[in-house]
């Protein structure tokens, strides 16, 4: 199964600018708390792919795009696998380029199928993802082959059925993201031997060289290695090993979480979330709790479960509307030991 979504194209294409460029990578930056070998890596293929698009574009030839795709793998860290693989499309929603397909295989289908668009992976900065190449393999091994065959060809046919010609695009402006979890429970063993958690700092009482720590996680993850599937890792350029987080790196990602939930929670529409004296902390140390089950994940997850309810039963009762949803916000606040949430004007 596929979930494709290409940005529609409503004017001539042309490659990033340089300051289009300095706000993608801004992006990256913005989103990814704590990893900045991961931005330098998605940088890297921005820039040479859209040197590889400027130069097309300027000689009017598509003889200059190579018919290899940028090959990304991700693993380690304790956050930010599966945003890092979506973060190139991302960033570039709003410019109204590149395009999104996640690919995900059917165990049933013997054929391993690659449900692909052409059309949708022809588009300059096209991302394909595909989520626990491990797991993958395990479930359909065929597709796995069929995706190394994909990668190895780097080409892809589109066909114009008025005058019954075939296109060969190739997919040099193309980027493959896999990730990987094979490390992932030999690294919770590492940093927390008692909790597991795949986090730095669990405790206020307990220091790590951050670095040393890194570097563990990295020789654990070129130790996973021998267990992903050898027909796709000689395609992969890049091995990127996300850094476990510290309660700083925490902290941030709440933010960003808060942030993310106040324009989501109704879309077109900003919802602002107000915190009242040590609130937010406390909702801080719920979120925590849930890191050994949810991992990051419990960071939205406690948004979630206490403003959920309130908003969307407010809307239901009538006190939210369409009409409203701009002079209302969310208060957080704490009555005795428990978190309180409730509705107020934004003027009040």
């Amino acid at each position: 199964m596929s979930q494709e979504q290409p940005t529609q194209q409503t004017h001539t294409l042309t490659a990033l600018t340089r300051e289009e460029l300095d706000q993608v990578t801004a992006f990256f930056q913005e989103r990814l708390i704590g990893q900045p070998e991961v931005v330098q890596a998605l940088s890297n293929v921005l820039y040479k792919q859209n040197a590889l698009l400027k130069r097309a574009l300027e000689k009017d030839v598509d003889a200059s795009i190579p018919a290899d795709p940028t090959v990304l793998l991700l693993m380690g860290g304790s956050w930010g696998k599966s945003l890092a693989a979506r973060l190139i499309p991302m960033a570039l929603r709003d410019l109204e380029i590149g395009s999104l397909t996640t690919l995900t295989p059917l165990p049933q289908d013997s054929e391993g199928t690659l449900d692909l668009d052409p059309r949708v992976l022809s588009i300059p900065f096209a991302t394909v993802v595909v989520e626990d190449i491990e797991s993958a393999f395990r479930m359909n091994t065929r597709f796995v082959a069929n995706l190394a065959h994909l990668i190895s060809a780097g080409m892809v046919t589109l066909v114009d059925p008025e005058q019954k010609i075939v296109h060969p695009v190739p997919l040099g402006l193309s980027t493959f993201v896999m990730t990987s979890s094979a490390a992932d429970e030999e690294i919770r063993r590492a940093l927390n031997p008692e909790t597991r958690l795949g986090f730095l700092h669990p405790s206020d009482d307990q220091e790590v060289d951050v670095e040393a720590m890194y570097d563990k996680v990295q020789h654990i993850c070129q130790q996973a290695l021998e267990l992903l599937p050898r027909e796709l890792l000689r395609h992969v350029d890049e091995t990127v090993i996300l850094r476990p987080l510290n309660e700083d790196d925490l902290r941030q990602v709440f933010d960003l979480e808060i942030a993310h939930y106040e324009q989501a929670v109704f879309p077109g529409h900003t919802l602002p979330i107000v915190f009242e004296g040590e609130a937010k902390e406390r909702l801080f140390d719920k979120a925590k709790g849930g890191l050994g089950v949810y991992g990051a994940h419990a960071l939205r997850r406690v948004l979630q479960r206490y403003v959920d309810a309130v908003v969307y039963r407010a809307y239901n009762e009538g006190a939210l509307s369409e009409e409203n949803l701009d002079e209302q916000q969310v208060v957080v606040g704490l009555e005795g030991d428990e978190v309180s949430v409730g509705l107020a004007s934004r003027s009040g």
